[in-house]
């Protein structure tokens, strides 16, 4: 059984974004013409917000689209839009690139060099976008540090993981049917970036990631559950990563340690029965 650390589903974009009401889809029927015309506008400022609205309906046709506007080079304009800090643009860029990353990966180094990864914690850390457009980001963050070295060292810095943590403590579970796809995300990220990286799993710990994680476990979601787990799997093996000698034991000392790992196993335990044939699944490969 797949578990949820392999991302078997995407956020979904939020409704309104890619409206095209008002817009002129001209550029979407015609195979021929429409890369040129679009590169265009996306280099005009008037009619970027249109453009990038359109790329991001073609992209939303499926993984054929987004294989063919990656083979026509559109990459460089959208990493390039990245440094803009006009906010009409946010949401319609996070959402191609939630896109993008579905598909491809091998743009994570140019993403990380220009420092791309900044604009997505921003967005998430941003309390006036939707649950949904925000989920997306931690998408993109969790690709950005799944098993990539140099993106799990650029985002500890931006303070991911207490933008997480914090979201984590300020969710309300009974908000809206949005509201647990973030939280799922939000664990799946921050899962994604301590593991094996004992330098985010010390920082996870002193800000007190057990106590949140461990409530989330009581969540009435069962893939906010099995996302919790997966996060907690990836820290029960840092009191013996750091007996190995990794990380600063003058920050946290053994017992600490132990105490941490205890409480993980404890946590794990407790959801071994649990209904939900994900969240089992998931209390295995943690333990």
């Amino acid at each position: 059984m797949p578990t949820v650390s392999r991302y078997d589903f995407l956020p979904e974009v939020s409704p309104g974004i890619l409206d095209l009401h008002s817009y002129d889809t001209e550029l979407l029927s015609d195979e021929t013409p429409w890369k040129v015309e679009l590169f265009q506008v996306l280099l005009s400022q008037s009619q970027r917000f249109k453009a990038l609205v359109l790329l991001g309906r073609f992209l939303d046709m499926g993984h054929w689209a987004v294989d063919q506007a990656l083979s026509v080079g559109i990459l460089p304009y959208v990493l390039k839009l990245l440094q803009t800090t006009v906010m009409e643009l946010r949401q319609i860029l996070v959402f191609i690139w939630t896109k993008i990353l579905s598909l491809d990966k091998s743009c994570l180094v140019d993403l990380v060099k220009d420092g791309g990864h900044s604009y997505f914690i921003k967005f998430l850390d941003s309390m006036d976008a939707y649950p949904e457009e925000r989920a997306m980001a931690a998408f993109v963050l969790a690709v950005i540090v799944d098993g990539h070295k140099r993106g799990k060292e650029a985002c500890i810095q931006p303070n991911l993981i207490h933008v997480c943590l914090k979201h984590l403590q300020l969710a309300n579970p009974h908000e809206t049917q949005t509201k647990p796809l973030l939280l799922q995300w939000l664990c799946l990220c921050l899962g994604k970036l301590w593991e094996d990286f004992h330098d985010a799993q010390l920082i996870g710990l002193q800000a007190d990631a057990l106590a949140i994680f461990l409530h989330l476990l009581s969540e009435p979601q069962p893939e906010v559950r099995a996302a919790a787990v997966f996060a907690l799997g990836t820290l029960i093996d840092v009191s013996d990563s750091f007996r190995d000698g990794h990380g600063g034991d003058e920050d946290c000392d053994g017992d600490e340690k132990s105490k941490a790992e205890l409480s993980i196993a404890n946590g794990l335990i407790q959801v071994l029965g649990d209904g939900s044939p994900l969240v089992r699944s998931e209390v295995v490969v943690g333990m």
